[in-house]
């Protein structure tokens, strides 16, 4: 009886073994097999319906193609003709003296720019109706008997490098620096006046007066700074520099530097650089343009500071504004170089505006560039043959 009993238990056992077996064979093989291939079977569907819709439909068609490469040949059109009219602006301007851009050994032209450079100032003065303040260098730039429109101290107001008041004729970079310097302001003065003439004559109970710094929207220059140095706003966070120009953007740090890397990158490879610290975000870019800061500050009647902003940065110039503070004056302000009644009864602000301009550095762009590629010398006239003349 026991026999019997071990015999089927051994019989009940090696079943339930070979069931459990069983079972395992068929798990792996739904999961190792059936389910990845019916996976599979889907995704192969579904990409040969897409391929089938897009075969039908097609993305990319021969005419698209074609309209894209148009598209592209405008594109380098358009932007052949950007450069082009850049060139166009930029030779078209006048030096202050002729032939001594882009380079000459003469000494004599580089000393007569630099005599002539205060002769432009005055220029600028007269084309914008202004003069100095009662009392102010009233013997080397006599007050006429004629409208003034602004107040501009002659020798402090715009921007002068102390090469100016040197005996020395200054060197080339420095003479191409001035130039650069002059037609800045002039882009900056001719603003001004269009302001001051164009708010006059819309406004009917001025339109018929004489020009006055009483009556005019911007009343005073006080300073005119260029350079990076100088294009701050004290107290601010704006970032600070040395120089002339706005510097090139910054390579960046390699990854790896200093033993550090990042997972999955190798050590070559560099960070972005930062954006500029100013709000058009550019930096200078070497053999195409570079960024000349500037720093403004005027006295402007309080209702005209924003009028003021909107045309700087409206100019086709190629000003931008990247900073301002506006901070209005009491009665008895020190900022102003005359008499308070002189300039009338509106409230005004000390405007002081950070701006860039730019300096375009394209072959051909602008009289005071180099060329990158001399021109070649003539060659020599070939020699006679002997015995005969020409």
């Amino acid at each position: 009886m026991m026999e019997k009993i071990k015999r089927h238990l051994f019989l009940v056992a090696l079943g339930g073994g070979v069931a459990v077996i069983a079972l395992a064979v068929a798990a792996v093989t739904y999961f190792g097999y059936v389910s990845p291939n019916a996976k599979l079977r889907k995704s192969y569907e579904t990409t040969r319906n897409i391929a089938s819709d897009i075969k039908k439909n097609p993305i990319f068609t021969a005419d698209l193609v074609a309209e894209m490469a148009k598209q592209v040949d405008l594109r380098k059109s358009q932007y052949a003709d950007i450069l082009n009219a850049i060139r166009k602006e930029g030779a078209a301007r006048k030096p202050l003296v002729a032939g001594v851009f882009p380079m000459t050994a003469d000494s004599g032209k580089r000393l007569d720019f630099k005599n002539k450079y205060d002769t432009f100032l005055r220029r600028l003065m007269a084309d914008l109706r202004a003069a100095p303040p009662p009392g102010v260098a009233e013997k080397e730039f006599p007050r006429s008997d004629e409208e003034t429109a602004v107040y501009i101290h002659p020798k402090f107001s715009f921007f002068r490098p102390e090469w100016v008041d040197r005996p020395e004729a200054p060197s080339m970079d420095k003479v191409r620096d001035g130039q650069e310097n002059l037609w800045l302001m002039e882009d900056v003065a001719g603003i001004i006046k269009k302001m001051n003439e164009e708010l006059r004559q819309a406004d009917p109970q001025l339109k018929d007066q004489r020009p006055s710094v009483a009556n005019s929207a911007l009343k005073e220059i006080a300073d005119f700074k260029i350079g990076y140095e100088y294009a701050t706003l004290p107290g601010s966070k704006m970032g600070t520099g040395v120089g002339r120009y706005m510097p090139p953007p910054p390579l960046g740090r390699k990854v790896g530097e200093k033993g550090e890397k990042k997972k999955g990158e190798e050590g070559e490879k560099a960070e972005a650089p930062p954006r500029a610290q100013t709000l058009p975000g550019r930096w200078s870019a070497p053999g195409f343009y570079q960024i000349l800061p500037f720093k403004l500050v005027v006295l402007i009647e309080s209702r005209y500071s924003g009028e003021l902003l909107r045309r700087l940065k409206g100019t086709e110039s190629f000003i931008a504004v990247g900073a301002f503070r506006a901070r209005p004056l009491g009665e008895n302000a020190k900022e102003m170089m005359g008499p308070r009644k002189d300039y009338g009864a509106q409230t005004i602000d000390r405007l002081e505006v950070v701006g860039e301009s730019l300096v375009f550095l394209l072959d051909g762009g602008r009289v005071t560039t180099i060329p990158a590629k001399p021109a070649a010398p003539a060659a020599a006239p070939a020699a006679a043959p002997a015995g005969k003349s020409k």
